[in-house]
């Protein structure tokens, strides 16, 4: 059982749609007892990671409907409360889905914390946009708050 996991979700060869990957390479962990782990896209491997962590901080770029660079805080809960018409995920078998699929083998994930950037720019190639870069810092804060 993994006590504290911080997830980094994300493809790093689709501009913003890396930042959960990019966000955790930064973290400084040194003073941090939680366990790092790059899901790049993991897709249904999400279930069993997520399902053994006591406490699962997860990174990604989610779509909001919101000026890109905007972060937001999510529980498993309110993510599993969105319409079914909204995507919010940007992976082909995302975030959601997983949840979901917990949800139907009676998994209540409220262990899982969500911090979401809005990205501006998917799509083939490398980095971030100038309005996700600047969000990174405050991402890194904020995963400190929720280990803490």
């Amino acid at each position: 059982m993994i006590k504290t996991l911080v997830l980094g979700l994300g493809n790093t060869l689709f501009k913003d749609d890396g930042l959960g990957v990019q966000a955790i390479e930064r973290l400084e962990v040194a003073s941090l007892s939680v366990e790092i782990k790059n899901g790049a896209t993991l897709g249904l491997g999400l279930f069993e990671t997520l399902k053994n962590a006591d406490k699962a901080v997860v990174v990604d770029a989610v779509d909001m409907g919101q000026t890109p660079g905007t972060i937001a805080r999510f529980t498993a809960l309110e993510i599993l409360d969105l319409p079914a018409s909204q995507n919010f995920s940007l992976h082909e078998i995302g975030l959601l889905e997983v949840l979901k699929i917990g949800k139907s083998l009676n998994e209540d994930f409220r262990n899982v914390i969500i911090i979401g950037v809005q990205p501006k720019e998917i799509g083939p190639g490398e980095g971030l946009s100038e309005e996700v870069e600047k969000a990174v810092p405050q991402v890194l804060e904020m995963i400190k708050k929720e280990v803490a």
